[in-house]
């Protein structure tokens, strides 16, 4: 027969998350990380969450007033949480009724720019 352990629910959820934590080092929260992020680490936040970019194209998007940013004296800062889910926003769905629209608006503007 095995040991019977008896212990309070505090101690066994400090226990779990001891071990869970010994299994999953990497795994950190945002509660964890700075919210304040630099441009070079907003490059390899994004390219690590998937969305890859360069610093250019962050530049263009700040500067066209598209992406969620702040200035400290003439450096951009952004927020981790605000600009991951500005990623998120910029996924769209290839079967998003919306995409299927924009599609069939740009090809009747090409083919009247052509006509023309």
């Amino acid at each position: 027969m095995k040991n019977i352990i008896v212990t309070t629910s505090e101690e066994l959820r400090a226990i779990i998350s001891e071990e869970v934590s010994k299994v999953f080092p990497a795994a950190t929260t945002s509660k964890e990380l700075p919210d304040t992020i630099t441009l070079d680490t907003a490059v390899q936040v994004l390219e690590e969450y998937g969305f890859p970019t360069s610093k250019a194209k962050i530049y263009k998007l700040t500067s066209a007033g598209t992406m969620p940013f702040r200035k400290y004296g003439n450096k951009l800062i952004f927020s981790r949480i605000e600009l991951l889910d500005w990623a998120e926003q910029q996924v769209k769905s290839p079967h998003d009724p919306s995409n299927v629209i924009e599609s069939i608006n740009r090809n009747v503007m090409r083919k009247r720019q052509g006509g023309l």
